[in-house]
C-alpha cells in the first residue's frame, strides 16, 4: 500500500507539470460526481419519479467514469506509476472487453513482462471466453454442507440453466432475489434450473442469506469474495451477474435481470 501511495504521489507531481488538467484528474472528478450521486441515493428521501431520474443519472455517470479511466490508462499505461494504479483500481476490474483491449494494446515490451500485464491479459481472455456463443466453463466448488458441487452437474444436461453470481451483502442481489424465486417456482419443472454462486466471505452469512431470501435452488461458494476462482474465470465485474446457458451447454445471454430475464425465459420455455 505504501508503494502505491508513493507511486501515486510521484505521478500526481509529474502530471501537474505537464498539463493543467490531467487524464487522471478528469477520471477522479468523474468519480467524485458518482460518489455524490451515491450519497444522494443513501441520504435523500425522493419520490418515485426523482428516484428513477437519479438512477438514470447514476448509470450514465458510471459509464462516464469507466470511459475516463479507460482514457487515463490508455494514454499512460507504460508509466510505472500508472501501472500501480491500474493494478489496484476497482475501475480496472469494471472495464468492458473493448476498453481493456484499448489499454493492453498500448503496452510496450517492458510492461508486457510484468505480472500486472499478465494478470489483465488473463482477465481479457476470460472476458472473451465467457460471452454468448461460448460453451460454459466448469466450476467446481462446495455446497452449503461442504460437499463438492459442479456446474456440469446441471449445465449441458438438457435444461436451460441460469448461473447467478450474488452475495448476501449485495443490495441489488437481494432486491433481485424475489424475482428469481418467482421465476424458479414457475419454471423449475419446465426444463429450467438456477445455480447460484455466492461471493460471500463467511459461510454463516451465506447460509443466512439463503434462508432469508427463500432460495431453494442449488448453491455453491468458495467463500472467497472477489478472489473466487469462478469470479475470475467468468470475469465477473459486478453482481448480480447472470449467465443463461442453453440445454447443450452454450452461453446464450449474459447480464439479464428483472423483466428482460423473465421475457427471455418465457420465450424459450413454452
Amino acid at each position: 500500500m505504501k508503494k502505491v501511495i508513493y507511486a501515486l504521489g510521484l505521478f500526481l507531481i509529474c502530471i501537474s507539470c505537464n498539463k493543467s488538467k490531467s487524464d487522471y484528474q478528469i477520471a477522479q472528478d468523474s468519480e467524485t460526481v458518482l460518489n455524490e450521486l451515491e450519497e444522494r441515493y443513501d441520504k435523500e428521501t425522493l419520490d418515485s419519479a426523482s428516484m428513477i431520474q437519479l438512477e438514470r443519472e447514476y448509470e450514465v455517470q458510471i459509464e462516464k467514469v469507466k470511459d475516463d479511466y479507460t482514457r487515463f490508462f490508455e494514454n499512460n499505461i507504460n508509466d510505472a506509476a500508472t501501472q500501480e494504479i491500474f493494478a489496484t483500481s476497482k475501475w480496472a476490474r469494471r472495464l468492458s472487453q473493448e476498453q481493456m483491449e484499448r489499454i493492453l494494446v498500448k503496452a510496450d515490451d517492458v510492461f508486457k513482462k510484468t505480472e500486472i500485464y499478465k494478470t489483465y491479459s488473463e482477465r481479457l481472455y476470460n472476458m472473451k471466453t465467457s460471452v454468448p456463443g461460448n460453451p460454459f466453463k466448469e466450476i467446481i466448488s462446495n455446497d452449503l454442507q461442504g460437499n463438492e458441487i459442479k456446474l456440469s452437474d446441471y449445465a449441458g444436461k438438457g435444461k436451460y440453466v441460469l448461473l447467478d453470481f450474488w452475495a448476501s451483502w449485495c443490495p441489488p442481489c437481494r432486491a433481485e432475489m424475489p424475482h428469481l424465486v418467482e421465476l424458479y417456482n414457475t419454471y423449475k419443472d419446465k426444463n429450467f434450473e438456477i445455480v447460484g454462486y455466492s461471493l460471500d466471505k463467511e459461510k454463516e452469512a451465506w447460509k443466512k442469506g439463503i434462508e432469508q431470501l427463500n432460495i431453494t435452488w442449488p448453491q455453491m461458494s468458495d467463500c472467497a469474495f472477489w478472489d473466487s476462482p469462478a469470479v475470475k474465470s467468468y470475469a465477473v465485474q459486478a453482481i448480480p451477474c447472470t449467465l443463461l446457458i442453453d440445454p447443450d451447454g452454450k452461453i446464450i445471454e449474459r447480464g439479464l435481470v428483472g423483466k428482460e430475464l423473465s421475457d427471455k425465459i418465457i420465450a424459450l420455455i413454452k
